[in-house]
């Protein structure tokens, strides 16, 4: 192996080896890997680092600061599939396609980035919407659960057929779980618009409208060493202008865009005369005199934007109108309150296909809300929430959803089952019926008889209810369930009637 491909071939093993981890963490339809692995695999993203205010984020910035993006070639998973979009497309091509120098679209990708972070700090629940769409891990993550996934579950199935008609269950079935149409077409939208950016044009999207590649690109931008050209032994070949995927070399001037550079080192490795390596950079020079702004570029007042960027990061969570006792739709455990998850949350997806019980699935517009698109919500009509399950919490990677201990999690109310006599089939149809109350797993709801209503019929105690839907979900009344949930806005704490009942409901009625 030649010196100069060192580089290259370090970041495309780290590459691929992130890659591979990331995606089974979403495509885990089995769950053989730990929730603990999962959150560590994730929480090597920027966003969700920052929203957790995680070290993790701060390591990001500090190697940026050192030696550049390497974030968004080794650890950007929506990054390496770019990567790879690029090379599958280049196979059916006749000839390589040469994406040559372009000057910077500053102006675009620095207001966006302002965009984002002012939205996030001024207007909360916008700014989570904002964020949600344009995270890179998060379309990487809607990506792989919501159309990857069932994709793969739905080959297991065919196979799990196939071995059965020749007499053996050696791969069994698995439900599969298709999102929302309006979620799977945004997700199909975005990434198809990522794939024909990255064909196009190579890494256009991490330079233009990646609100992250935007911030580490300010920050590489200072950095202390940089790929830089060695103009006495560069021949001007042209090989690293036809090598880079980012159109940040311009030879012509002899000069290197750091901000843009995505660290891949496909320039170093095709230099022939060793001309393109890393250099120290003596950071006091860009304080020594006033530096005249490079075509495209924007005479930003960066101490502003700086505070604009951390005021968004802090504000992140601290917001919390006062919009009722309910909400629309029911939030996960360990969401808090409504308007810290929606702005905390970036819908990656993860904590939909880590869910053992899949009661959670994306929402389309059950927050009534644009901030709650693709949001995870639990759908009792599907599953219910595992009163002993506490995975969402623990792959979460963004705080959007806080761990809960199992004890924690057993009192957690996150909404109130509702009864409606008219559609229960005890008064309806005067069928002798006890789902609810045999599933509840709390023992908050009974059926009792009342003065109200001649025969026993089920009574909510909302005092021990932790609205984890197992009577919505258990209720036979159909079209409509006589019990259902209401989400609440804030989640609160249930007290305990029979703890001895909790576990044995749970071990009766698992998954």
């Amino acid at each position: 192996m030649k010196h100069r491909n060192i580089l290259r071939r370090v970041r495309i093993i780290l590459a691929a080896l992130v890659m591979v981890g990331v995606s089974l963490a979403f495509l885990d339809y089995r769950d053989w890997l730990s929730a603990a692995f999962k959150h560590a695999l994730t929480m090597m993203q920027f966003v969700p680092a920052a929203l957790a205010v995680s070290g993790a984020a701060l390591a990001i910035l500090i190697v940026s600061a050192l030696v550049g993006r390497v974030y968004c070639s080794v650890v950007c998973p929506l990054g390496i599939l770019q990567d790879i979009v690029m090379r599958a497309a280049n196979l059916f091509r006749r000839k390589k396609k040469f994406l040559g120098y372009k000057k910077p679209a500053n102006k675009l990708r620095y207001s966006i980035l302002a965009a984002v972070s002012v939205s996030v700090s001024v207007a909360a629940g916008a700014g989570g919407a904002v964020l949600a769409w344009l995270d890179p891990y998060s379309n990487f993550g809607r990506l792989a659960g919501n159309v990857l996934r069932p994709l793969i579950v739905s080959g297991n199935n065919l196979a799990s057929e196939a071995l059965r008609a020749l007499g053996t269950d050696a791969v069994p079935r698995v439900t599969v779980h298709w999102v929302p149409p309006a979620v799977l077409a945004a997700t199909l939208m975005v990434t198809a618009a990522v794939v024909a950016l990255a064909v196009w044009r190579g890494r256009l999207y991490c330079n233009t409208i990646c609100p992250v590649g935007a911030l580490l690109g300010l920050v590489a931008k200072f950095s202390l060493w940089k790929l830089t050209i060695d103009q006495a032994a560069c021949k001007k070949c042209g090989d690293c202008l036809r090598a880079c995927k980012a159109q940040c070399i311009n030879l012509r001037a002899g000069e290197i865009d750091f901000s843009r550079c995505v660290a891949c080192y496909n320039c170093v490795a095709v230099c022939d005369e060793h001309g393109i390596k890393y250099r120290f950079q003596n950071p006091l020079k860009y304080f020594r005199a006033r530096q005249t702004p490079a075509d495209g570029d924007v005479n930003l007042d960066r101490r502003h934007f700086l505070v604009a960027t951390v005021s968004g990061t802090v504000a992140v969570g601290t917001r919390n109108a006062d919009g009722g006792k309910f909400g629309h739709a029911v939030m996960p455990p360990g969401a808090q309150n409504r308007d810290r998850f929606l702005v905390r949350c970036t819908a990656c997806q993860l904590c939909v296909s880590a869910c053992p019980s899949h009661v959670l699935e994306p929402s389309f517009l059950e927050y009534a809300s644009v901030s709650g698109f693709m949001k995870p919500r639990l759908n009792f009509n599907h599953s219910f929430c595992n009163i002993n399950c506490v995975t969402c919490g623990e792959v979460c990677p963004d705080g959007a959803l806080l761990p809960l201990t199992v004890a924690q999690k057993q009192t957690a109310r996150i909404g109130l089952a509702v009864f409606d006599h008219q559609e229960c089939i005890i008064y309806r149809d005067g069928t002798a019926c006890g789902a609810c109350a045999e599933h509840c797993p709390t023992a908050a709801l009974q059926i009792r008889k009342t003065d109200k209503f001649r025969d026993p019929l089920p009574v909510v105690d909302e005092q021990y209810c932790i609205g984890c839907g197992a009577c919505q979900y258990a209720c036979p009344a159909l079209p409509k369930k006589a019990i259902t949930i209401s989400g609440l806005r804030t989640h609160e704490t249930a007290q305990v009637l029979k703890q001895e009942k909790v576990k044995a409901a749970a071990d009766e009625f698992p998954f």
